[in-house]
């Protein structure tokens, strides 16, 4: 297993052997930030090696936008404030924290408007 980076991507190949042939095949991941995307084929290879150096070239055509089907704009882009709100609302399960805290200053915004 190998990692590349390649314009702002993290290439992480992860060939491995076919217990009924003793082939390699292809599997990878193409990380940016804390998002992540993975990648295989069914082509077989004889030597690990091989089977690394066809992991890198293909997550750089992919990167390039040169295989059709796969992309990872949804990678590219970076993390706004809503996006980050939205993670944290949804998958983090602090939607409660949130609400109590947008209650507390909605009821500070009042008070300082009543005094």
């Amino acid at each position: 297993m190998s990692t590349v980076r390649y314009r702002g991507f993290d290439i992480m190949s992860r060939p491995y052997e076919l217990a009924e042939t003793g082939e390699w095949t292809v599997d990878l991941i193409i990380q940016r930030n804390d998002r992540f995307r993975t990648f295989s084929v069914n082509e077989r290879y004889a030597t690990v090696e091989e089977a690394d150096a066809q992991c890198v070239g293909l997550g750089r055509r992919i990167i390039d936008g040169r295989v059709k089907g796969w992309s990872v704009d949804s990678l590219r882009r970076g993390n706004s404030l809503w996006s980050t709100l939205v993670r944290l609302l949804v998958h983090e399960s602090l939607g409660p924290l949130i609400l109590v805290l947008a209650a507390i200053f909605g009821i500070g915004r009042v008070i300082a408007r009543v005094h």
